[in-house]
């Protein structure tokens, strides 16, 4: 059974090993090693430890597979960790995530992924997300310069 609650202290290591997992399996081939190479384990969890807005965590059976952040009328981040995908985690967390966003009183979610990430272009598209802009963006890298790639937003109407 998956259970959503509020992430607490005692699951930061838990979402920061999800968050390292999940970004390098959606970003590894997008991105030049320098980004790669600096988003080690010790990034995600000083991250985590920063984070200032909510995150929802799914637990099943005390495991903590995914997690999911919200920012206004957008999922900001979602991941599920290998071990948990197809399982039903991330559905029941993107839905949490729509439900708190249509709550908010936004008649549209959105979200973004990486172009060419196949695996989230088909569960978001299964999940009833489509395609409204794809572009370029840019990402900070390590050693101050950025790194191009083409950014793919999604809307879903929530109400």
């Amino acid at each position: 059974m998956i259970s959503l609650r509020a992430m607490g202290p005692h699951d930061r290591s838990a979402v920061a090993e999800v968050w390292h997992e999940g970004w390098h399996d959606a970003h590894a081939a997008h991105f030049p090693d320098a980004l790669i190479n600096a988003r080690g384990p010790e990034a995600f969890a000083a991250a985590v430890s920063r984070m200032s807005r909510p995150v929802t965590v799914a637990e099943v059976g005390g495991d903590v597979p995914g997690f999911v952040i919200i920012d206004d009328d957008t999922v900001d981040r979602l991941f599920v960790a290998r071990r948990a995908r197809g399982t039903g985690v991330a559905q029941a967390l993107l839905r949490a995530a729509e439900n708190e966003i249509a709550k908010a009183g936004h008649p549209t979610g959105y979200l973004d992924y990486v172009d060419g990430n196949a695996r989230a272009a088909r569960f978001y598209e299964k999940e009833g997300w489509r395609v409204v802009k794809r572009g370029p963006d840019t990402i900070e890298l390590p050693n101050g310069g950025e790194a191009a790639y083409t950014q793919v937003i999604c809307a879903k109407a929530l109400k």
